[in-house]
């Protein structure tokens, strides 16, 4: 089992495990399922009584799936690559932010680009809205990056979205790790993401109902590595029940300034992926939606009736799956030359063009009734107006009048065709942040008379009280008929959320710095602490450094361009941009109790950072807070981001319990 070394320019130096075990798959799995009815017709009856069934776990009966994973919108030569690809026959996901974000902040609609990429058998995937690392934020900033991002690129390309990858690989950073990465996977569910590509090794011991497609080594690795990576991910018998995918990755910056390594190089590896054989040469939402059908669908009991087996396929609904590939079934104990037939309901079986010596192979399409949806559009009320049948109406759907609107404890959909127009087959997916008991099910929606609906969805809170900070987002799927064709319109809503109390230390801290780290080490600015604290003038306003320069403390940082409200209120702003290399910074708060107790620290980059409380050094990771005022430093230490030491924008910081490991709720911050 090989350890892949990752180098990202725009992330860290990190070594990657990867492992076959597949993560915990996730409780309550929405499904909607339909049935067809199948007969296959043998030569003889012998023939039918020996044959067995099976659904292949790849389309077609393929070894692996191989793919590619290409991350961004402007930072990458995305047409050069794609042109490449054709050329090939390889295909892949183009994983996009926003239309109209660039990593300059210069306005650019990136969608005349993002439909070239489709050319070729490729998709779209999600990347976030603005490229953060998304573990920063609170769970309802979570959600607004990943629901916004595949509703606006859904409602730009009339194409179903349902592939994942995170921006700067951010999974599972210290200190919160397993628990920060659970709100993603849970925000992603809500917001129908059904699938990531990612390493595997992000993901053991997770609980997680995305199917996963492992990556391979990115661009910036030799290509050996590449080599050796895909050689154990074809032939590791380990993956092939639960990871048979093998994926070429990360940006496509071959032949641009961001990589020392030309066209040639990825010629090289696509010319390797080609020679693999007996591979399916797919997109990842083809993978996606493949590898759901295969692990939900079930045959029902089989009769056998001389010359004939019949039985009963139960599948997801095409809505859900978001993706047309048809399943491949096989029969085993026949050959191609038995003059087999095979009828469906609904739909014309497709023989394979791959067969064995006694195994047969046949593509049962969709339902002729189950399509995907023709066009997509998006409805917003970004000021959740009550008057939904003023909001601007969207442009595919111009005879469809209203909208989302959160009041109080439940959400309020309406919906109405105007005359002319015949809408019928509504069905609705609530999405909601993860903080509230709302279940990304299909449910179907009754007209009125008047060709109009009006739907409700409480919002019952979660026992989750650190998960409703910061402004909420909502949105309603709406999938349905109109005038026989079918369609989708998003529907979404934001309102304010819970603003962050005084027990949560992100307003609650004064800031000094940035510090270059060669004007004063650790020791030196631990020193300079005592001897504030001796003279009794730790609250100074101004502190002098070895160099003698004299540096002011601030009520608060806004250093940065990262939007402060966003922010997990459990970090304190340092540096606030998601560059790779950050200066020492210095933070200071009041922390007052109503009690004498012992707190558990949590912090990040716990081995490099210093933590003062009273003037002592924490030397562990428990403190004694003194009953009324209790006066906390954090010398941040400036370093070069590395797997212990991802969290440069902001430093996380948690007092918690010692025995319940519950966040202390009875203590506030004050900056001075």
């Amino acid at each position: 089992m090989p350890v892949l070394s990752l180098s990202l320019r725009t992330t860290c130096l990190v070594t990657v495990l990867v492992v076959c075990t597949r993560p915990t798959v996730a409780e309550n799995r929405a499904e909607e399922t339909y049935s067809q009815r199948l007969t296959i017709r043998f030569r003889d009856s012998a023939t039918a009584e020996r044959a067995n069934l099976k659904i292949e776990p790849l389309y077609n009966g393929h070894h692996r799936a191989v793919s590619c994973r290409w991350d961004d919108n402007w930072t990458s030569d995305n047409q050069g690559t794609r042109e490449l690809m054709e050329k090939f026959g390889i295909r892949g996901t183009w994983y996009l932010n926003g239309r109209d974000f660039s990593p300059e902040n210069r306005p650019a609609d990136y969608l005349p680009v993002a439909k070239e990429l489709l050319r070729g058998g490729n998709s779209i995937g999600g990347h976030s809205l603005t490229h953060p690392y998304i573990t920063y934020f609170h769970s309802n900033r979570m959600f607004a990056e990943m629901s916004g991002v595949r509703i606006e690129w859904e409602s730009a390309l009339d194409q179903p979205v349902l592939s994942y990858a995170y921006s700067f690989v951010d999974i599972s950073p210290g200190p919160e790790r397993h628990d920060v990465m659970q709100r993603t996977l849970d925000s992603l569910t809500r917001s129908g993401f059904d699938h990531v590509a990612e390493y595997l090794s992000f993901f053991e011991n997770v609980k997680m109902h995305q199917e996963l497609s492992p990556i391979m080594p990115a661009e910036n690795n030799p290509f050996d590595e590449f080599i050796k990576a895909v050689d154990w991910a074809y032939n590791e018998d380990k993956l092939t029940q639960n990871y048979p995918m093998i994926t070429n990755s990360m940006h496509a910056w071959y032949g641009t300034p961001r990589l020392d390594y030309g066209y040639d190089e990825l010629r090289k590896r696509f010319e390797l992926l080609r020679s693999l054989k007996d591979v399916w040469h797919c997109n990842q939402n083809q993978y996606a939606g493949y590898r759901r059908q295969y692990r939900s669908a079930t045959l029902g009991e089989i009769e056998r009736i001389e010359n004939t087996v019949s039985f009963t396929l139960s599948r997801p609904s095409i809505s859900l799956l978001n993706d047309d590939t048809p399943l491949t079934l096989a029969v085993s104990g026949t050959t191609r030359d038995s003059n087999t037939s095979i009828e469906c309901s609904g739909c014309a079986v497709v023989m394979s063009d791959r067969s064995e010596a006694d195994l047969i192979r046949f593509h049962v399409p969709h339902r002729r009734d189950e399509r995907l949806p023709i066009l997509i559009g998006h409805v917003a009320n970004p000021e959740n107006t009550s008057t939904l049948d003023q909001l601007r109406r969207d442009q595919d759907f111009p005879q469809l009048v209203g909208g989302l609107f959160a009041d109080g404890q439940r959400l309020t959909l309406s919906l109405r065709c105007e005359e002319g127009q015949r809408l019928e087959d509504v069905k609705v997916i609530w999405r909601a942040p993860i903080g509230y008991d709302v279940a990304p099910v299909p449910l179907k929606v009754n007209l009125r008379s008047d060709n109009s609906l009006e739907a409700h969805k409480s919002l019952n809170p979660l026992q989750k009280p650190d998960a409703h900070w910061g402004q909420e987002h909502f949105a309603a799927q709406v999938d349905f008929l109109l005038d026989g064709q079918p369609g989708r319109l998003h529907l979404t809503c934001q309102r304010a959320g819970v603003e962050p109390d005084a027990s949560l230390p992100r307003d609650g801290f004064s800031i000094l710095g940035p510090i270059n780290p060669g004007a004063a080490n650790t020791e030196d600015l631990c020193q300079i602490a005592l001897n504030e604290w001796t003279k009794q003038c730790w609250d100074g306003k101004q502190w002098k450094l070895p160099d003698e320069t004299d540096i002011t403390w601030r009520a608060s940082g806004d250093d940065g361009y990262v939007n402060q409200e966003w922010l997990n209120p459990e970090y304190v702003r340092t540096m606030g941009t998601w560059d790779t290399n950050s200066q020492t910074y210095l933070l200071r708060s009041i922390i007052s109790c109503s009690k004498r107790q012992r707190a558990r620290l949590t912090i990040s980059h716990p081995r490099l950072s210093r933590v003062m409380v009273n003037g002592h050094d924490v030397v562990s990771d428990e403190v004694e807070l003194e009953q009324g005022e209790n006066r906390i430093l954090v010398i941040y230490p400036g370093c070069e981001m590395g797997f212990d030491t991802q969290r440069l924008a902001a430093c996380f910081l948690r007092l918690s319990d010692p025995e319940t490991g519950l966040r202390l709720r009875d203590i506030q911050y004050r900056a001075f």
